[in-house]
């Protein structure tokens, strides 16, 4: 049996390193300078419920944007039970691109954020529209950088983010996170589409309307960001494109609490299903990282530390470190580097557990 278990790590974690080679070939790639000139009107949308803490922090910085054409900012309060309304009606009165919008009873058709997002776009006609979560920060080039970066044959922008530190918990979500985004922008880079996050995403509308909005997933708690990153190049040709300017970085919040966190990975982590039907290369990449992970904590579990076992782990490390430090040559994270051996180390078993989690859906969400 461990000879079995040991061949079968052997032929994920072989797996796995093709990907890591794939990735990593895509993070070296140097991505053309945007060139587009236009200025035509954009909206920002964003959902959000009792975010009164986060909240004076983004309208600023949406308040700062230097984007010159017209810019309209539209923010759903779903259902909150704090200040999210009082502190959104009277930043809108001193600021007229600002269009808050109320929803008092949860949608019998959508999904909460779907829903919210969906009430957004109805108020306005702009073709150009830009989304993130209402626990980010952004500086004032985001809206600039990302409608440069569009041109004919793109659909859709995926807009690099990162989880902002203050203590050692925040900096071992911040390097997962990290490690989830390189992978995302390393196959994009190369034309591979795989994922993205609702933290930072920009796209046309009339791709949006020609997918059928979020109808099609209406009734799925999470996913809407991946839904809209892999249904818009497949149903419209046009493309997807990972936007590497620093002027389009965002910055979100960390959990709080090792509980929040899990989720939160959990909820993710249940978007895998139905993947091996609708993208079988990411499906192939997700299963290869959960054997290498969950056969290396069996094997470490049940005391048999032979030399194939060491010799596994020690490849896993440099197929990591190495995709971590070239992600890093792109997007500057090099601080948080240092805690690399603490978030390897804690992989498998943190891998494993997520994915069956988010495999049973045993997960909660704003309800």
């Amino acid at each position: 049996m461990t000879i079995f278990i040991i061949s079968v790590l052997g032929l994920a974690t072989l797996s796995y390193g093709i990907f890591a080679f794939i990735i990593s070939r895509g993070l070296i790639l140097k991505q053309r300078v945007p060139t587009n000139s236009s200025k035509p009107d954009v909206a920002v949308i964003i959902a959000a419920r009792n975010e009164e803490k986060n909240l004076p922090g983004l309208l600023s910085d949406l308040a700062d944007q230097d984007y010159p054409g017209r810019l309209d900012i539209y923010i759903a309060d779903d259902r909150s039970s704090d200040s999210t309304w009082s502190i959104l009606d009277a930043f809108a009165k001193k600021h007229a691109q600002f269009h808050p919008l109320r929803i008092h009873e949860r949608s019998e058709r959508m999904t909460p954020k779907k829903n919210a997002l969906t009430q957004c776009m109805k108020q306005t006609t702009a073709e150009f529209i830009l989304s993130t979560d209402a626990d980010c920060r952004l500086g004032p080039g985001w809206v600039s950088s990302a409608i440069a970066s569009f041109d004919e044959e793109v659909g859709i922008l995926v807009g690099y983010s990162q989880v902002e530190t203050t203590n050692l918990f925040s900096k071992y979500q911040a390097l997962d996170f990290i490690a989830v985004m390189v992978a995302n922008a390393g196959m994009m880079l190369q034309g591979f589409v795989w994922s993205g996050s609702g933290q930072n995403l920009a796209y046309r509308r009339s791709a949006f309307t020609a997918i059928g909005g979020f109808n099609p997933v209406s009734h799925k708690i999470s996913g809407d960001d991946v839904y809209l990153v892999q249904t818009i190049p497949r149903k419209t040709g046009l493309k997807a494109k990972f936007v590497t300017d620093k002027a389009h970085f965002v910055k979100t919040s960390a959990m709080n609490s090792i509980g929040e966190f899990i989720n939160q990975r959990i909820r993710w982590s249940s978007n895998s299903k139905g993947l091996e039907r609708s993208d079988p290369l990411f499906f192939g990449f997700l299963l290869s990282a959960f054997l290498t992970n969950i056969l290396l904590l069996a094997l470490f579990v049940s005391g048999v530390w032979a030399i194939g076992f060491w010799l596994l782990l020690g490849t896993k490390f440099l197929y990591e470190a190495t995709v971590l430090v070239l992600g890093a040559r792109k997007f500057g994270y090099w601080s948080l580097l240092k805690w690399y051996p603490l978030w390897f180390v804690i992989q498998p078993v943190y891998i494993s557990y997520v994915g069956l989690m988010g495999l049973l859906g045993k997960f909660t969400w704003k309800p």
